[in-house]
């Protein structure tokens, strides 16, 4: 624990008046010493005088400052290191030995033991034995020194010191038996956790902490690197993995890998989080990678009951799995509910997502395409002799399928992936969905990214190469517009947008205006966009920002107007057709025509509400 500030300053300066305060004395007792005329001297009293000035100052600190505590791990550790020491010095954990080890390695902190335990109660019966001679299993109890499912802290102190096939009589008091704090290992049926706990125990293996990781939802699966991976991906939910498997009961020597398999299968493919392999060999796979082998201690009951892995003989507490990803296919739910699935089926160059075309680009792709119900073949860009050129596309167009987009922006050169999706995001509403593919047919693609224009950071480009392409963003969304599809054409305007907006380093004004004119320009296409969807109130939220941005644009104020017409505000929309043709004269003619056409629809719109209200008395 690291002390209060105030605290502190009292260490430090506690120190430092016990040092001015003892010359003084020792200075003051010369003087008043024997043959002195001086007063008599009392030493005592003038320290505790001193000392009593010293504390008054701290109290002062004290009620001036609301100081709180402070606490850091490393002290902590400390603190309970020296907790721990004075409890063993007055007996917490007595320890003899009963048979000598060999070598000279003590296990760690974060290395993995395999030992063996008799338990017996004060009066010598036997409670309970891992080891067969005692009737027990024989089956040795796997931990990590200070991790996981931690057991009895007198068990841990007690194996610090021991070597590989030591013996010792533990005497461990209930504080440091089960009912430590952090002890989470549950007692053995008729063990008590209030009594002293009377523990031989033998160490059998020791498995380096550099090789060892705790795994799993409850930590309670011991992993051994048996031989890494230059890989730094681990399957999840729901890749589909395929992985050699051995499972084992752990064998009485401790040793990994010493007793014959129960179930060995040289490969083994399913989809993770499909319900078909135990929930302890999901876990496991899930902190490989591909290429690694590894053995896993497993609590038995997460590998039992699964059709995959039978279960083991003679009901141990765990199982170990003798694991070698093989290799795995990246799996991806694109839009959280299943209507869109990307499946890896060949793995690209380069890393993820660094590499991926994750911004609008230009890609060249690949794909082939077949109706799911039918099979039916509709699409495959590299036609009859398989000769012909890639595809060429700007990504975020709406140019192919809604689902190949998404997909193909998590993908990396030379990466082959299967696409599922529903209509959807296939081809429904679509004006180019191909003979053969009905309205809500879904569909399967294989598409390979051949390559893609990386695009670069324009947050950090100057600002004209900044103000140039949100313009070029602009054009690219008023082709999507003018092809039908406003859903791209948004997406563009609203990106144009967000990059003209963030320009903070205009150095001249001609390129404020540049910027001024791109983000009017996407602010008005916006709100066309909104109309074209009948979403007139968005509509006017746009036209008010783009008329907040440049005055009396003379676009603005023609739309502004048609969306208080559709909204039912006659004036405000003849307000703005009579300043649209004061801004542009070119379009007077025009504005007179939807003033003359507002007229009519407003005449028509008293005339209904007087129907309306004609109605409502004849009713009454």
């Amino acid at each position: 624990m690291i002390v209060a500030p105030v605290v502190h300053y009292c260490r430090q300066n506690l120190i430092a008046a016990i040092d001015k305060a003892v010359p003084v004395l020792v200075h003051k007792s010369r003087l008043c010493g024997p043959g002195s005329s001086g007063a008599v001297f009392d030493p005592c009293t003038m320290a505790v005088q001193a000392l009593q000035a010293y504390v008054s100052e701290i109290q002062k600190r004290i009620d001036d400052n609301d100081y709180e505590p402070q606490f850091d791990d490393k002290d902590e550790k400390k603190d309970k290191e020296l907790r721990e020491s004075e409890d063993l010095s007055h007996g917490a954990v007595l320890k003899g030995t009963v048979e000598q080890g060999a070598g000279n390695r003590h296990p760690q902190e974060g290395d993995l033991v395999y030992i063996h335990i008799s338990m017996t109660a004060p009066s010598g019966q036997l409670l309970h034995s891992t080891r067969l001679e005692e009737d027990g299993s024989g089956v040795p109890i796997a931990l990590v020194l200070g991790r996981g499912v931690r057991a009895p802290r007198g068990w841990e102190l007690g194996l610090q010191d021991m070597v590989c096939q030591q013996r010792c009589q533990l005497t461990i008091k209930p504080e440091y038996g089960y009912k430590h704090k952090d002890c989470h290992m549950q007692p053995p049926k008729g063990v008590s956790i209030d009594e002293t706990m009377h523990v031989d125990i033998k160490l059998l293996e020791i498995y380096s902490k550099d090789d060892v990781r705790v795994v799993g939802v409850n930590e309670n699966i011991y992993k051994t690197i048996k031989q890494r991976s230059e890989s730094w991906e681990s399957p999840r939910e729901p890749y589909a993995v395929e992985v050699s498997c051995a499972a084992r009961v752990p064998a009485p020597s401790g040793r990994q890998g010493d007793s014959p398999p129960y179930f060995v299968t040289p490969a083994l493919g399913f989809i993770m989080g499909s319900g078909t392999a135990p929930s302890g060999l999901e876990e496991a796979l899930s902190s490989m990678t591909q290429g690694e082998q590894s053995v896993f201690s497993c609590p038995a009951e997460s590998i039992r009951g699964s059709s995959m892995l039978p279960d083991p003989p003679h009901q141990p507490d765990r199982v170990e799995l003798d694991l070698h990803l093989l290799k795995f296919a990246q799996v991806r739910d694109m839009t959280g509910n299943g209507e869109v699935m990307k499946r890896r089926i060949r793995e690209g160059r380069g890393q993820f997502p660094m590499d991926c075309p994750m911004a609008d680009s230009r890609l060249q792709i690949h794909y082939k395409g077949h109706a799911v119900d039918t099979g039916q073949e509709f699409v495959n860009t590299r036609g009859a002799d398989s000769n012909a050129e890639p595809l060429e596309f700007d990504s975020g167009m709406g140019i192919l399928p809604e689902a190949i987009d998404m997909t193909v922006r998590l993908m990396t050169p030379g990466e082959v992936s299967l696409i599922t999706s529903t209509s959807q995001y296939a081809y429904d509403g679509r004006p180019d969905r191909p003979p053969g593919v009905l309205e809500g047919a879904n569909v399967e693609w294989e598409v390979e990214l051949i390559s893609f224009q990386k695009q670069p950071d324009w947050e950090r480009a100057e600002p004209d190469a900044k103000i140039k392409h949100a313009g070029e963003l602009k054009d690219q969304g008023n082709m999507a517009f003018k092809a039908g599809r406003l859903k791209p054409a948004r997406s563009k305007y609203t990106k144009a947008l967000r990059l003209a907006d963030r320009i903070f380093d205009l150095e001249t004004e001609e390129q404020a205006e540049a910027a001024s004119v791109v983000k009017t320009a996407c602010l008005v296409n916006l709100a066309n966009c909104a109309q074209r969807e009948q979403q007139f109130g968005e509509a006017l939220d746009w036209c008010n920002k783009a008329l907040r941005e440049s005055h009396n644009h003379a676009k603005a104020l023609y739309r502004r107007a048609m969306a208080f017409s559709a909204l039912g505000e006659f004036d405000k929309a003849q307000e703005d057709y009579v300043k649209w043709k004061e801004v542009d004269q070119s379009a007077t003619a025009d504005a007179d025509a939807q003033i003359a056409k507002l007229k009519l629809q407003q005449k028509a719109a008293n005339a209904k509400q007087k129907q309306q209200f004609r109605n409502f008395f004849n009713r009454t």
